[in-house]
């Protein structure tokens, strides 16, 4: 479904009420068979977690630079249980694009103990969360994109603990560049 289009000063904006992944993935697609002819900037501010992995590798073709606001601190985290039990695995399968192994492995250490009934296993979650959330993302960006921002802009609640990064990728050299520059203003 299609919404009233937006012409201002000849250029035309089109909006598509539909799933974003849907849409960015349509989008994507077309635009890595045209890439000489067409070029774009993606901003991506999922609701949630609501982006998929797979519309994330769509774009890895496309003449784009993107920009994802990715939700560490404030969803993430949480859902990356203490115990290890994660009960929210398929959201986070489909968010970063791994196995549950993969996932278990990267946030979660396991030890044993001995105890008076014996050796016990214990998980426990990795030290710093939402740091080693940002990195992976980061570490995963980079398998489809040639150029990461390596430090992504962190965003802060008001007593300072991070809460989204905001990570940029391209193909284009000058363009992680600039992105570069911004964040370090910004931060």
């Amino acid at each position: 479904e299609r919404l009233s289009p937006y012409d201002p000063d000849g250029v035309r904006f089109e909006f598509r009420n539909k799933d974003a992944n849907d849409i960015t993935q349509m989008m994507g697609q077309h635009m890595a068979k045209e890439w000489r002819k067409w070029k774009g900037l993606v901003l991506l501010d999922p609701f949630g977690m609501s982006i998929n992995w797979s519309t994330i590798e769509s774009l890895k073709n496309a003449s784009i630079d993107l920009w994802i606001l990715v939700p560490t601190g404030v969803i993430i985290n949480r859902l990356l249980e203490r115990d290890g039990s994660l009960k929210h695995i398929d959201k986070l399968k489909s968010f970063f694009g791994m196995t549950k192994d993969e996932i278990s492995d990267f946030f979660y250490k396991k030890r044993t103990e001995n105890t008076l009934f014996g050796e016990v296993e214990l998980i426990e979650k990795v030290k710093n969360p939402i740091q080693k959330i940002a990195e992976l993302y980061v570490e995963r960006l980079k398998k489809e994109f040639k150029y990461v921002t390596e430090s992504p802009l962190v965003l802060t609640n008001n007593r300072g603990v991070p809460i989204f990064h905001f990570v940029f990728a391209s193909n284009n050299q000058t363009a992680v560049n600039i992105a570069q520059q911004i964040i370090k203003k910004k931060s």
